[in-house]
Parts: structure tokens; C-alpha cells; sequence
């Protein structure tokens, strides 16, 4: 595992017998399978004289930043099942006829300094699409596809599409 991730470093030499504990190379990142987004390099990293302090690896290591990320858990470590992203559960509302729908970003910070027209356009939501509905069918798992019946829903008008052929349920009434 060290050894793989020092060679991915150009002009590095790999060490002879490097000692170093295990647990502080595999982070969490390792564990959920998915993508990897940090660099991890052991430190300290040790011969059997002492310590190397090696220039190259400092600089690296001090250059290494997070990116947050929201990628999908393809294989979790318990049952091998997919994961959903829980931002999505959050954010999103999925329709049931498959679109997503959405309120409008800085609804509620600063109304003090909005217009009210401007308060009242961003009550409205937003409908997603087709490409962002397909990336946001992948981010979750087939529980959350399946249509969910609540309580006085106030999305109920939208869950059906009646002026689209193909997801009609009435018959059209012609004169």
C-alpha cells in the first residue's frame, strides 16, 4: 500500500524497509470504495537509521487540499449494495412520474434586504432536466424511485402529467 502510493510521485526513490503504522494510511476514504479524493502519505516515514525528511513529500503533503464530493457509494462494506447520497434526499423531491423538483436557492437567508416580488419568486420551485434527472436517478437506490404516498401532499397536483402523451392516465375528451 505505501509503496503504490509513493510511486505515484515521479522522482521518488521507493525506501528499502519503511516502518509505519497501518492504520494512518488506510483513512475512510479507503473503506467506502468510492472515489478517492485525498492523497495520503504516512508520516513519519523512517530507515532503520532514523528519520528522512524528504522535500518533495512535504511540499506535496502541504499542497493537498479537500474537495468535497458527492459521489456515489458503489459498493458499501457490510452488504455490497449501492448507497444514496443523502444530499439529494434532502435537496430534491422526486416526482412520480420520474422528474425532480426543487425550491430556489437563498430562499430564506436575508428577506430583510429583498424586494417582494423578488421574496415571492422565490417561493416557486423548479423542475430538473432530463440530464439532471437522470444524474440524480443514479445518486439514489430504487427505495427512493418508488412513489410515496403522504398526507395532505401539497405536490399532488404535479405528480401526474396529463399533457404529455406518454405518461397520461385520462383519456383525451374531443368534440
Amino acid at each position: 500500500m505505501l509503496r503504490t502510493v509513493i510511486f505515484a510521485f515521479r522522482n521518488i526513490r521507493p525506501l528499502s524497509t519503511p516502518c509505519y503504522n497501518a492504520a494512518r494510511i488506510i483513512s475512510n476514504d479507503f473503506k467506502s470504495f468510492s472515489t478517492c479524493n485525498k492523497v495520503i502519505i504516512p508520516t513519519p516515514l523512517c530507515y532503520k537509521g532514523g528519520l528522512v525528511h524528504n522535500k518533495q513529500i512535504l511540499s506535496i503533503s502541504n499542497n493537498i487540499t479537500n474537495v468535497p464530493m458527492r459521489t456515489v457509494t458503489k459498493f458499501s462494506l457490510k452488504k455490497g449494495k449501492r448507497k444514496t447520497v443523502k444530499a439529494v434526499i434532502k435537496r430534491f423531491f422526486r416526482l412520480d412520474w420520474g422528474g425532480w423538483i426543487r425550491t430556489k436557492a437563498g430562499r430564506q437567508k436575508r428577506l430583510w434586504k429583498k424586494s417582494i416580488a423578488k421574496r415571492t419568486r422565490l417561493r416557486t420551485h423548479v423542475l430538473c432536466n432530463a440530464t439532471q434527472n437522470t444524474l440524480l436517478d443514479k445518486m439514489v437506490t430504487k427505495f427512493w424511485k418508488r412513489p410515496k404516498y403522504y398526507v395532505d401532499d401539497p405536490y399532488t397536483p404535479y405528480h401526474t402529467r396529463e399533457e404529455f402523451y406518454v405518461t397520461r392516465k385520462k383519456p383525451i375528451i374531443r368534440n
